[in-house]
Formats: C-alpha cells, sequence, structure tokens
C-alpha cells in the first residue's frame, strides 16, 4: 500500500548544504535540499538506498539536482505536486499486484506541502488519491481538507456540488433534486466562500420566482469532473480574501506543464429519469498538450450535458395563528392558537429541460528559469425551459368546514362548498452563463535570494436573465365542492366533485402577467502575492505578504406586467381553444390518493390570441424591486509559518477597507418614490493564529483562533418595499445600512495517523456579532398599513459543533475485492443560539444538529462499485416574525450509487444512479403550539450511462 512520510523543516540559520566527509546520503542531501528551497521532492525510496554523493556548496536547485542525479542515471521533472525524481529508463510511478492486492510501491515526499496536483495516479487510483490527500492535511498547520483526483470522480455527483461530498464536514442543500449549495462549520451557504484559484467568483442568480441568493455560490455551473483538485479551509487562511465565517472553498486548475503526456480524454453519456420514456445526451472532452522541450503546456475541456427533470410537490406558502389570520381566513369554533392556512393549496408539476455547455481551457509558459506566466478561461452556459402546471385553492373559509388534528392542533381535513380555486400555467426560459478569464506569473528575482513574486489578474462575470418574458396564466374553476386532507408527511385527499377534465368545470381567465429578471455579477480582482522561503535559527519558515484590490459589482433589474381588469373580462369566453390536458398525470409517493386529471391553459396564450401586452414605462414597482450593490476593497495581509521542535505555528493578519454603495428606490409617502443612494466605509483587521502539536508519528493535535466576515447578501441592502401577494397583509424592507457579520472562531482537535486508516475529532465554537436578524416595523403603503419585516445588525450568535471523519482502507481482501474504502464523517451541532436586545434566543436559519456523509468504494482489476450518502437533520429553513409560522426542512437522506466496468486501461463503462432511495423533501410550518405539512417535493430517480475512452 501507499506510504507517504514528510520531513519537516528544523530550525537552521542561513545555512547552505556542506559536508564534513567527501560523501553523504542522496536521500539525507535531498531533505536538507528541500527544506532550503521549500519544493517538494518526490520519489521512490527503493531507487535511492545505499546511493551517496559528493557534497558541495549548493548553488540553484535545477543545477544541484543534475549534479547529483546525473551520476546515478538519474533525473528529474517538476509537476504540480513537486519535483519528480525518477530512473532514467523507467516511469516514476510503477503499480504491483501482490496476494491479489493493489500495492502502490513506497512513495517519500519531502519540504513544502504542494498546491495542486494532476499525477497520472491521483486521477485513476482512489486509495491513492486519500493517501495523498490525507499527508497534505496533516501537513497543514490549521483545519483543512482536500480532495483530488479520483476522489472527486470515482464517486457519483452529478456536479461540483455532490461532488464535494467526499469532504468531511461539507453537506448539500438539494434544488429540484440537484446539490446546489454546499453547507460546511455549522452554517449555511450564504456563510461559504467559493474561489478560483483564490480569487472571487461571480455568482448566478434564480431569476425564475425572484428568490436572490446573493452570496451564496450555485454549484450547478461546474460539472463534477472539472477540477481535480480541491482544498476547504475550514479556519481562515490569511493569504485568501476575506469573505467566509464557515470554509473556504479554493478551486484549483489543473497545471498544464505537469502532465508528463499528452491525453485525449472523451466521455459519451446518457441519462434517463425514471417512467420518463427517453434519454438525454452529454457529451465530455478533456485534452492536454506540451511542447517538444517541454516549457509551453495547454488543457481544454469541454462539457455537455441535456437533463430532464420533473418534480411534483403539494404546497401551502403561509400558515399562521388562527386568531391573527385576516377575517377571511379564521376559523370560527377553532382555537386561537390554531395554525390555518393563510394562502394557496396547491398540486404542482414542474418539468425542466435543461442544457448546460461548460468550456474550460489553461495554458503555461515556462518563460525562463525564474518566471512562469499562466493564462486560464472559463465559461458555463446554462439555458433552462421550465412548463408549471398548477391546481390551487384560496382557503377563505365562510363556505367551508374544518377539523383539527389534536396531536399537530392544526386543520388536517378542510370541506369547501363553494371552492375558489384555479389552473395555472408558468412557461419560462432562462439563461444563465458565468464567465472567467485569470491571468497570473510566477517570477523569482534572484535565483541567490528566495523571494518569489506573482502577479495577477481575475475577472469573473455571471448574467442571469430571463430570455423571454416569464408568462403566467391563471383560470377560475366554477363553483364546485372542494376536499383536502393532510396527514403528518402526506397528503391523503385534495379532489374536487366536478370533472376537471372537462372545459365546462372552468369559468374564466383571471390573470395573464409577464416578467423579466436581469441580473449582472461581475468581481475584479487584482494585487500581488509574494513568498519568502528561508529558514531561519529561530524557526521561522517562510512569510507571506501581498495586497489585493476588489470590485464586486450586482446589478438587478426587474419588470413586471399584467392585462387590465378591463382586458381581461373582454376576453372570449373559455372552450377548448384555451384549455388542454396535462401531458403528465399527478403521481407521487407522498399523495395517498388517485389525482384526477385537469386541464391547463394552452401555451403561448398570448401569441395564439395575439394579446400585446408590451414592457413600456418602468412601474413603481419595477423600481422598487431593482437595485445596484458594489463592494470596493481594498485587502493586505501577512503570514508566517514557523517550525519549533514539535510544534509547528502558522501566525497571520489581513487587513480589509471596503466601501459599500447600494442604489435604490424608497417609498417616501404612500405613492411617491424617491431614488436613494447609500454608502459606508468598514475597516477591520483578521488575525488568525494556528498550532499544531504532533508529539509522535500518529498522534497531532490542532488549536486555532481566526476572526473572519461575511458581507450582507446583496438583496438585503436593497432600499426595497416588497409586499405580499398572498393572504397575510405583510411587508419586506431592505436596508442598505447593514454591516457585515464579525465572528470570532476557536478550533480545537485530534488526529490518529496510521498506515490504513486516520481519524480525526475537531470542536468548533463561531461567536458572531453584527449577527442579521429580522425585526418588526409597520409601514403604509398605498393606504393600507402592513407589519413589515427589515433586517438588521441587532443579533449575536454562538455556534459550537463537533465534527468527526474517518478515512479507512478496509483490512479485508479477497479473491473478487482488491481495494476498499470507508470515508465517513459526522457533525453534531451542540448549541446554535441566536440572541437579540428584544427577544428571547431563537435557533440560526439552515443549521442542521446533526449532518453525515458516509461513502464506499470496492474495486477489482476489472470493476469498481461505490456510493455516497449524505444526510441532514431537520432544520430551521425559515424564521418568520410576522403572523406566519418558521418553515422547517425533514431530516432528508440522498443515496447515490455507481458501478463501472474496466473493459481495458482506454475503455470503461459506468452506471450511476441519482437519489436511489427516491425520498420526498419534506416542509413543515410550525410555531410554538402546531405544526403542519408546507411542502412536500418528490424528484425521481435518474440514471446515468457513460463510455469513457482515453486516446
Amino acid at each position: 500500500m501507499l506510504r507517504i512520510s514528510s520531513f519537516l523543516c528544523v530550525a537552521l540559520s542561513s545555512f547552505c548544504i556542506t559536508a564534513h566527509a567527501a560523501t553523504a546520503s542522496l536521500i539525507e542531501q535531498l531533505s536538507e535540499l528541500s527544506k532550503q528551497f521549500s519544493t517538494a521532492l518526490i520519489y521512490d525510496s527503493s531507487l535511492l538506498e545505499s546511493l551517496t554523493v559528493e557534497t558541495s556548496a549548493v548553488t540553484t536547485l535545477e543545477q544541484t539536482l543534475n549534479l547529483w542525479l546525473a551520476p546515478h542515471q538519474l533525473s528529474w521533472q517538476k509537476t504540480a505536486a513537486g519535483i519528480v525524481i525518477f530512473k532514467t529508463s523507467t516511469p516514476t510511478q510503477t503499480t504491483a499486484k501482490t496476494n491479489n492486492a493493489k500495492i502502490l510501491e513506497e512513495v517519500t515526499v519531502t519540504g513544502q506541502l504542494p498546491t495542486t496536483t494532476s499525477t497520472h495516479a491521483y486521477n485513476t487510483n482512489y486509495q491513492h488519491a486519500v493517501n495523498y490527500a490525507q499527508h497534505v492535511k496533516s501537513e497543514y498547520t490549521g483545519e483543512s481538507e482536500i480532495a483530488i483526483g479520483a476522489m472527486l470522480t470515482q464517486l457519483p455527483a452529478e456536479n461540483l456540488a455532490e461532488a464535494l461530498q467526499a469532504i468531511p464536514g461539507v453537506s448539500i442543500t438539494r434544488d429540484r433534486g440537484e446539490a446546489l449549495n454546499i453547507n460546511a462549520m455549522g452554517l449555511g451557504a450564504e456563510y461559504q466562500l467559493t474561489l478560483f484559484n483564490g480569487h472571487r467568483l461571480a455568482n448566478t442568480e434564480n431569476v425564475r420566482n425572484s428568490n436572490q441568493y446573493g452570496q451564496q455560490h450555485r454549484f450547478d455551473i461546474f460539472s463534477a469532473g472539472l477540477f481535480s483538485n480541491i482544498a476547504v479551509y475550514k479556519t481562515t487562511e490569511p493569504s485568501l480574501p476575506s469573505g467566509a465565517i464557515g470554509a473556504t472553498v479554493n478551486l484549483l486548475s489543473d497545471d498544464p506543464l505537469a502532465y508528463q503526456e499528452n491525453n485525449l480524454q472523451v466521455m459519451l453519456t446518457a441519462a434517463a429519469l425514471e417512467d420518463a420514456g427517453n434519454f438525454q445526451p452529454s457529451f465530455g472532452l478533456t485534452a492536454n498538450a506540451k511542447s517538444a522541450d517541454g516549457d509551453l503546456g495547454v488543457i481544454v475541456k469541454m462539457n455537455y450535458e441535456n437533463r430532464l427533470q420533473r418534480q411534483f410537490q403539494f404546497e401551502t406558502w403561509h400558515w399562521g395563528d388562527n386568531n391573527g389570520a385576516p377575517i377571511a381566513y379564521q376559523w370560527p369554533d377553532i382555537n386561537d392558537n390554531t395554525l390555518v392556512p393563510t394562502d394557496g393549496l396547491a398540486l404542482t408539476i414542474e418539468n425542466e429541460d435543461r442544457t448546460r455547455a461548460t468550456y474550460y481551457g489553461a495554458l503555461a509558459w515556462q518563460a525562463t528559469e525564474r518566471l512562469n506566466i499562466n493564462t486560464l478561461w472559463f465559461r458555463s452556459d446554462t439555458d433552462f425551459s421550465f412548463d408549471e402546471h398548477r391546481l390551487s385553492i384560496n382557503p377563505q373559509s365562510q363556505s367551508a368546514q374544518a377539523r383539527v388534528a389534536n396531536n399537530k392542533n392544526s386543520l388536517n381535513q378542510l370541506v369547501f362548498s363553494e371552492v375558489n380555486a384555479k389552473t395555472s400555467r408558468e412557461e419560462s426560459n432562462l439563461y444563465y452563463a458565468n464567465q472567467t478569464i485569470q491571468i497570473d506569473g510566477n517570477w523569482q528575482p534572484s535565483q541567490h535570494v528566495p523571494l518569489t513574486l506573482s502577479p495577477f489578474y481575475s475577472r469573473s462575470t455571471a448574467n442571469s436573465h430571463t430570455q423571454k418574458p416569464i408568462s403566467r396564466v391563471h383560470t377560475v374553476l366554477s363553483p364546485m365542492q372542494a376536499f383536502v386532507a393532510l396527514h403528518n408527511t402526506a397528503v391523503d385527499d385534495f379532489s374536487f366533485t366536478s370533472n376537471l377534465g372537462l372545459v365546462s368545470s372552468y369559468s374564466h381567465i383571471s390573470q395573464m402577467s409577464k416578467r423579466t429578471i436581469n441580473v449582472l455579477n461581475q468581481v475584479d480582482e487584482w494585487g500581488l502575492d509574494s513568498s519568502w522561503n528561508s529558514a531561519t535559527h529561530w524557526g521561522l519558515q517562510q512569510l507571506k505578504f501581498g495586497y489585493l484590490h476588489s470590485t464586486q459589482d450586482y446589478n438587478y433589474t426587474r419588470q413586471d406586467v399584467s392585462l387590465e381588469s378591463s382586458s381581461l373580462q373582454a376576453l372570449p369566453n373559455l372552450d377548448g381553444r384555451w384549455l388542454e390536458p396535462m401531458p403528465h398525470r399527478f403521481s407521487a409517493g407522498f399523495m395517498n390518493s388517485d389525482v384526477q386529471p385537469w386541464l391547463i391553459p394552452k401555451s403561448d396564450l398570448f401569441q395564439l390570441y395575439d394579446i400585446d401586452l408590451p414592457f413600456t414605462d418602468v412601474s413603481a414597482n419595477d423600481r422598487l424591486n431593482s437595485y445596484k450593490v458594489k463592494f470596493t476593497s481594498q485587502e493586505g495581509y501577512l503570514s508566517s509559518r514557523w517550525q519549533l521542535a514539535q510544534f509547528a505555528l502558522n501566525a497571520g493578519l489581513r487587513y480589509s477597507d471596503t466601501l459599500s454603495q447600494t442604489q435604490g428606490t424608497q417609498l417616501t409617502s404612500q405613492t411617491e418614490l424617491a431614488a436613494i443612494t447609500n454608502r459606508r466605509n468598514d475597516r477591520a483587521w483578521f488575525p488568525s493564529l494556528h498550532i499544531k502539536w504532533q508529539p509522535s508519528q500518529y498522534w497531532q493535535w490542532r488549536a486555532g483562533y481566526n476572526r473572519s466576515l461575511n458581507r450582507p447578501n446583496y438583496s438585503d441592502l436593497n432600499p426595497k418595499l416588497h409586499v405580499n401577494s398572498g393572504g397575510l397583509p405583510y411587508a419586506e424592507l431592505g436596508n442598505p445600512n447593514l454591516q457585515s457579520v464579525i465572528a470570532d472562531t476557536s478550533t480545537l482537535s485530534v488526529t490518529w495517523l496510521q498506515d490504513d486508516i486516520s481519524t480525526q475529532l475537531l470542536g468548533f465554537n463561531h461567536h458572531m456579532d453584527n449577527f442579521i436578524v429580522k425585526q418588526s416595523k409597520t409601514v403604509n403603503y398605498l393606504g393600507q398599513p402592513y407589519n413589515s419585516i427589515q433586517r438588521s445588525n441587532n443579533g449575536k450568535a454562538n455556534i459550537t459543533g463537533l465534527q468527526a471523519s474517518t478515512q479507512w482502507q478496509l483490512p479485508f481482501y479477497s479473491a473478487w475485492s482488491l481495494q476498499n474504502q470507508l470515508s465517513a464523517s459526522l457533525t453534531h451541532i451542540i448549541n446554535a443560539a441566536v440572541t437579540t436586545p428584544s427577544e428571547d434566543a431563537f435557533d440560526v436559519e439552515g443549521v442542521s444538529d446533526w449532518t453525515a456523509n458516509l461513502r464506499f468504494l470496492v474495486s477489482e482489476d476489472q470493476w469498481q462499485a461505490a456510493f455516497n450518502i449524505n444526510y441532514r437533520s431537520e432544520f430551521l429553513e425559515q424564521r418568520d416574525i410576522s403572523n406566519n409560522a418558521d418553515t422547517y426542512v425533514a431530516a432528508y437522506t440522498s443515496t447515490d450509487l455507481s458501478f463501472s466496468w474496466f473493459y481495458s486501461a482506454n475503455v470503461s463503462l459506468r452506471l450511476d444512479i441519482f437519489n436511489a432511495t427516491d425520498e420526498p423533501l419534506i416542509r413543515t410550518a410550525k410555531s410554538d403550539d402546531a405544526s403542519s405539512l408546507m411542502k412536500a417535493e418528490e424528484f425521481g430517480r435518474r440514471f446515468v450511462v457513460s463510455l469513457l475512452l482515453k486516446i
């Protein structure tokens, strides 16, 4: 099996390598050379045993290696992992089969930890990748996790977020069955930061239903196999941009010069949704090449994917106490604290057709011995087409009867005599694009001075917009009886007395509307990173220092237009020209009874009946929902690494000066609007200190402290007034004066390391000031008073948790299983509470008490099987301080499976099954006294077959 060891640097003062004897051990000399130049040297120990060299004064790294290696028919090659030493006539890595077990020969790694790797063995051998990642983690002083090569590609994953489940402590949030965001260190997606080669990425937005994610990075723009090296820093790394309290995810691109050979890899894929009866094609290509002299290298990756998805759901938008609901929604003879619906009850079928194309190109040029230049271009284009069908009931109670379930203290059976119901259709074509361009260089001004300068520039642009307006058509049902029965996490009944397959069951068109949204997010960063690598007698190993100038521009524009009431009344009477049957029957596991089919408005009724609904003047509502936010930051940092006997220490300090600017529109009276521009300047220092103690080769103890920040979401800074269109009269106000959340984080961990197993127990605590919480206000809009919700910095939060993780190469083999790897992690949040001056403590949104990942892989020469299980316990998704009840997401387990068959070294076939257990996602509305089913979603299983060809 693979054994990776490292010689830790010792305290030396301005030394050069000399010898008291004429010759010395080559291995010992290489170890000292590695320390002096802070460069990883990788070699097979058996090649160098008993070899000696004549000692001499060290000149440059390259000249010294040539002097020592050439007499022994050895050579060397620079790679992203470090410098590989190999026998001139043999490859650097070999694989031997002994006792029916794949055992990689011993490889020794010395000196500075590698920052990127694309070595072939790490991309093809899962055990090799896990061991190498564990080595990198063990050498880092702070708390980090590494995923490389096969760890990201050989477990089932549809996008990068799902691949990140391989990292202990990372859980995912799904949207329409696919992973969208990540959660880590006891915090939700808005507290994480995603970087590309150490630089911020622009985020795409949700432009379908106006839920603005802002700082939450959407991972659905990245294919799972796009990256072969990812570093997750659970504590602050001073040399990286500020903005994360949870984790900083650094996506690292491949180094084109690290590949030993030119390669071309093609993947052909076909996917199918369960019961859909059709296949969606996908295509992937990866190619790399180097010039004859090895100074110029290029990598090109491309992926095209078509994905069909169908989601069935039951949903209710708002619940509230019976005594606080509007009169029309209050139920007689029912307790005041009983939860009642104050908005629609609906069944929905959501059909999604998505195509995503990603392109990635990297060019590296070793201009001189001391200068290399790297350029990178990435682009993702995603088209979404949605066709949503909905049958909904307005639960007004005047002509209805209800029954209360005692165990939930909420309505569980509703009977409507003259139902107020409608059938709706929403069609939308959305476009998401992300383009990132980066250029950086590494320059060593003098071969005698251990200083490296790395200037960089990065521009990332994300555009999210409606390709054509989102159209909505609502058709009212004729008067009839309707029945709704809810039971725990299921729907027992949702039926109507009339035949909804007949046009006579429908009355008239009540709404025809269109909406356009355009979001442009751009991040520009430039600066200089520098490092001084020289061991000193007092223990200093390395100094890093640098400067960053960052600009984040965010522009959100929305327009709405609806057909006026008089125009709606003038429309022709409903007949078969207006409505059509649904193409798919409603069928979901959370439904305990059959659902009668219903008619939906025909597609593109606006064009069919030449209904002119243009976007002309910008309305007051449009101005209130459109805004701009800009962050301009200047940051500098200093970071140092020290080695004192058994102790390693990293100490750093980062300074941030940020100018925040918000432009939007505020309501100044009942009907008057005024443009507003708000500016504020925030300055902060972010110290970090991390200590690692290694009393033996099997044990490591770490302790750390760091300060960090998290900026508000863009939408919270908009000085908006958004009025709820549902049953409860409440509004939402923006707050351009919001400040960043400041967190002090402390960690303590112990790690046990063995050849076949590694285990870590990590404890962490976040103490957050300026925590953003919701507060209640009252506003008057168009003559109507509204209870409003606005965010402020009046909170303090404290999150304490424990995380246990293990990587275990199972100690059993057989004739049919040669490699067995088990990885597991479990995170328990002991406390996640927020306090405000006016309220008692309440839970932090988006935090599960328990999250867990379990991954298992078993393989032989000709096949490999793997599964990935991700679990999240129930968590508070949205806290509501109006009359509505809080929203909770029930405990959820996602299971993905894969099986691969290796026909040869160049041809393999793979089957992936995503959402294998097809578990529904359940949301409930809860108050102190009651709870009720709020939303149930079912996505279906997906089957993907892939053919991989290496040329």
